[in-house]
Parts: structure tokens; C-alpha cells; sequence
């Protein structure tokens, strides 16, 4: 439990600088290049990243569900990279060719370049995807602490130096996005977290078909998170797919003390007892439902001040839709706990048709809404869509537990002890943080 505690305050720390540093890179880009220019960077950059999430086709979660045999482990590690390339720069290629078909003029893109080079972060994105699922299946958090760390040095430092010479553009921030994608690997690597070594054929080839069968339900998970963009963009203007992006940009840096905790707790959901797991499970959900909560307050009360005065006077129609946005985004990071134990049951429905579902229904209402009322309808129909996945996915681990429903939610005393645990991250308060951490 120590050592629990102590990785959750280091990457605790980690993250909290990282999140000022994103702060800090988004309030440029968004100053820089105003809500049209914003518009055109994140539409490249989420081409770009759709592709990777179709590409890595679930390897991580194979990794996941295969890491229970401790025979398997090192060949899982040493195919990780090299598995990773290769379907990487596959993905890149597809995601250039299928922009180029349907034309960038339909996503509001001044020409294919952009989008050309945005895909260039495809294979690195997969690699890191995949290195950064063998760390944390090892236990070894501070390197993915220290990697996040770094990627957020290099991208902010290279930023503002642009921004400093008047040089910034949304093909230059594209291209600063791809190289700060190679910082993280090579952190792993440095660090040991990962290695490239010689491929274990016979085990990438069960990896990859093990992780086909999860793949539909991580890839409409994502496009439940990012079709809002897509759909957004076609009904109406860069300029308005900047402020929204803003604002769920914005809503994100909320979740980062619930990432924390389901990033540490995942070596412990899938090495310990099944018993054990299903308790650690179960209380760390109620935490992360508490630090949802307090999160969706905290970014609802502050942005109507903090949108203008970081971002600028341009991003002010943000605002109401960070309000819409919170609800849905906090529950789906709360519910992250029990959507991961689901894979170590190894029934790939438990994750596809879940997903698929929310994805269908956020679909539905965003044909409906965004036509009507614009970013407003894109982010409420996001949104209800999240809470529906949130609400499925909490209840078919308890379903296929036997938990209780009254079990998830949280009390009085958790609250105490989710207190005590904060007030040892802060300096000089840990020695008079008596009270046991969470897990």
C-alpha cells in the first residue's frame, strides 16, 4: 500500500506540472492562432490520431488480457515496438489516403500537407500506445510519469520559442505535436520501461487477434470521443470547431487525478487475486466518482472566468459548452476502473457492445442537435452519450461480479480518506496525513 502511495503522489506531481504546462501550450495556440486557425490544427491533428487509434487495432488491451501468463511477458515487451511500427506506418498511410479522397476542403483543411504530416505521429503514437501499456503491466508508473513529463517539456519549450519569433502556424504546431510523440519512447526506452527486441512472430500474430476481437469496442470508445469533431466540421466552420475543441480541451484537464489513480491501480487489477481485484476495483471507484464530482464543480464555476482570461475574448461561446461537456467526460473517467476490469474477464463483448452503443446513440443525436443548434447540440449529445457509457459500463462489472450497486457509491468515510490522501501531496503536509491512501 506504500508503494501504491508513493507512485500515486509521483505521478500526481508529474501530472500537475504537465496540466500547467498544457495550460500554458494551449493558451498559445489558441492566442496564436485564434479559434479558426485552432480549428484547422486540431482537425489535422485528430485525423491523425484517429488513425492511430484504428491502426494499434487493441494490441494494449491483448497485452492486458495475455499478461496473466507470466511466460508471456518478456515476448509481449520485446514485440511491443517493433509490432508497433509496422502497423503504425500503415495507419499514416491510410489516414493521408483517405482524406485525400474525400477532400480536405470537406473538413475545412487548407490542403492535404497538414493532414500529411499530422500522419507522420501515427506510428509513434502506436509505439508509445503500446510501450506505455507494458510500464504500467509492470508496475513501473514513474516512467510513465517522467515520459508525460517530458513530452510536455519539449512541446511547451519549442511553443513558446515559436511563438516568441512570431512563427507560429497550425502546420508548424502539427509539426511540434509529432516530434514531442517520439519524446515518451524514448523515455521508455532510456528508462528501461520497454525494449525493442527480436519479434516473437507466433506471439504477434495471437496478440493481434486477440486484440482484433476488443478492437471495435476501444475504437468506438474513441470515436464516441472525437466523431463530435468530425460531424462538427461538416455541418459548420473551422472557427467553430475551435471553440468547442477548446472546450472539451479544457473539460479534459479535469480528469487528470482520476487518470492518476486508474494509471497506478492497473498493475493491481491484473496481478492480484481476482478477489483482490474486485476490491481494489470497487474502492477506487468510489474515489474516482468523488474526484469526478469535485472536478465537474470546479471547471464548471471556473470557466466563465478562467476560458476568457486564459484562452482570450475569441474562445467566450466555450463557456456553456464546457457546463454541457463536464457531466458526461468526468462520469466516463470515473467508470475507467471497472471498463478495465472487464478486459481481464476476457469476454470481448463486455467491451464492444457497450461502445458501439453509445457511439450509435451519439451519432443519432448529433445529426439531430448540431444541424439545430451547432457546437450547443454537438456537446449535449456527446455528452449524454458519455453518462450512457459510463452508466453500462459500471454496471456490467458489477453485474459480472456480483456487486452491489450501493458497494460504488461513495460515503463519508471515503471522503475523509480521498482528503487525507490529497493533503499528503501537497509539501510539508504529508507527515500530518495520518490517514491511510486510497487502495
Amino acid at each position: 500500500m506504500a508503494d501504491t502511495a508513493r507512485q500515486a503522489i509521483g505521478m500526481l506531481g508529474s501530472r500537475a506540472a504537465c496540466l500547467v504546462m498544457l495550460v500554458l501550450t494551449s493558451a498559445v495556440i489558441a492566442r496564436s492562432l485564434e479559434p479558426e486557425g485552432r480549428g484547422i490544427y486540431f482537425m489535422a491533428v485528430t485525423i491523425a490520431t484517429t488513425a492511430t487509434v484504428l491502426a494499434h487495432l487493441s494490441v494494449e488491451q491483448a497485452q492486458s488480457a495475455l499478461w496473466t501468463d507470466i511466460g508471456l511477458r518478456d515476448a509481449l515487451t520485446g514485440n511491443s515496438v517493433p509490432l508497433a511500427l509496422a502497423l503504425g506506418t500503415l495507419g499514416g498511410i491510410a489516414g493521408t489516403v483517405c482524406v485525400a479522397a474525400v477532400g480536405p476542403e470537406t473538413l475545412h483543411l487548407p490542403g492535404l500537407s497538414i493532414v500529411a504530416t499530422a500522419c507522420l505521429g501515427v506510428p509513434l503514437g502506436v509505439a508509445v500506445n503500446y510501450a506505455n501499456n507494458i510500464v504500467l503491466l509492470r508496475g513501473r508508473s514513474h516512467v510513465v510519469a517522467w515520459a508525460n513529463l517530458a513530452r510536455a517539456l519539449v512541446q511547451c519549450g519549442v511553443l513558446l520559442a515559436l511563438a516568441a519569433a512570431g512563427g507560429l502556424t497550425p502546420l508548424s504546431v502539427v509539426w511540434v505535436w509529432v516530434a514531442s510523440e517520439s519524446v515518451p519512447l524514448l523515455v521508455f526506452i532510456i528508462m528501461g520501461g520497454t525494449m525493442a527486441g527480436r519479434p516473437n512472430l507466433g506471439l504477434a500474430r495471437t496478440t493481434v487477434m486477440t486484440g482484433a476481437r476488443y478492437h471495435p469496442g476501444p475504437t468506438a470508445a474513441f470515436l464516441l470521443l472525437y466523431v463530435d469533431v468530425f460531424l462538427l466540421g461538416t455541418y459548420t466552420s473551422a472557427e467553430e470547431v475551435g471553440i468547442y475543441t477548446l472546450a472539451a480541451t479544457f473539460v479534459a484537464y479535469g480528469r487528470f487525478l482520476i487518470d492518476v489513480l486508474s494509471q497506478v491501480m492497473l498493475n493491481r487489477q491484473f496481478e492480484s487475486s481476482q478477489d483482490e481485484s474486485v476490491h481494489v476495483t470497487v474502492r477506487i471507484t468510489r474515489f474516482a466518482i468523488l474526484l469526478a464530482v469535485g472536478s465537474a464543480l470546479v471547471l464548471v464555476l471556473s470557466a466563465p472566468v478562467m476560458v476568457t482570461a486564459v484562452y482570450g475574448a475569441a474562445f467566450a461561446d466555450a463557456v456553456p459548452l464546457v457546463a454541457l461537456l463536464a457531466p458526461g467526460v468526468l462520469a466516463l473517467g470515473a467508470s475507467r476502473l471497472p471498463s478495465a476490469y472487464l478486459l481481464r474477464l476476457r469476454r470481448a463483448r463486455l467491451v464492444v457492445v457497450p461502445s458501439l452503443g453509445a457511439l450509435a446513440v451519439n451519432v443519432a443525436l448529433s445529426l439531430v442537435l448540431i444541424p439545430l443548434w451547432g457546437a450547443v447540440g454537438c456537446a449535449a449529445a456527446s455528452s449524454l452519450a458519455f453518462l450512457l457509457l459510463a452508466v453500462c459500463q459500471t454496471w456490467l462489472f458489477a453485474r459480472a461480479t456480483g456487486t452491489a450497486a450501493r458497494d460504488l457509491v461513495p460515503v463519508a468515510a471515503d471522503l475523509i480518506v480521498l482528503r487525507a490522501a490529497l493533503r499528503r501531496c501537497v509539501p510539508g503536509r504529508q507527515a500530518a496525513a495520518s490517514a491511510p491512501p486510497p487502495g
